[in-house]
C-alpha cells in the first residue's frame, strides 16, 4: 500500500512540475507554491494525498487511509492538470503585463495634459 501511495504522489508531483512549473521537495511544498493556480477541491485532494503518504509509512496508521478516496483524489488532480494549457497561461501573463503598461502610459498622458491645461499651455 505504501508503494502505491508513493507512486500516486510521484505522478502528481511530476504533473505539477510539468504543467504548473511548481517545484518543491515534497508534495506539501508544491501545493503551497501552486497556491491559487489550483482550485480549492484540487488543493484539498492533493493535501489528502500528502497526508496519506505520510501515514502510509507506519503500518498501523496506514489502515486509516481510505484507498478509494486516495485513488479518486489522484484521478481528480491529474484530470485537472490535463486541462491546464501552458501556452494560454503565458499569453495571459504577457497580455496582462502589456495592459498594465498601456494603462500606466495612458494615465501619464492624461496627467500631462491636465497639468498643461491647468498651466494654460493648451
Amino acid at each position: 500500500m505504501a508503494e502505491t501511495m508513493r507512486q500516486m504522489v510521484d505522478e502528481v508531483r511530476a504533473a505539477l512540475q510539468d504543467k504548473l512549473r511548481v517545484r518543491g521537495g515534497t508534495l506539501e511544498k508544491q501545493i503551497r507554491r501552486a497556491g491559487r493556480q489550483l482550485p480549492r477541491h484540487v488543493r484539498n485532494d492533493a493535501t489528502y494525498l500528502a497526508q496519506a503518504v505520510a501515514l502510509s509509512d507506519n503500518p498501523k496508521l496506514a489502515r486509516m487511509i481510505d484507498m478509494a478516496k486516495a485513488q479518486k483524489a489522484h484521478r481528480n488532480i491529474l484530470a485537472h492538470l490535463e486541462t491546464v494549457d501552458i501556452g494560454a497561461q503565458r499569453r495571459n501573463a504577457a497580455l496582462n503585463m502589456l495592459a498594465s503598461v498601456m494603462f500606466a502610459l495612458l494615465m501619464t498622458g492624461v496627467l500631462l495634459l491636465g497639468v498643461l491645461w491647468v498651466r494654460g499651455f493648451i
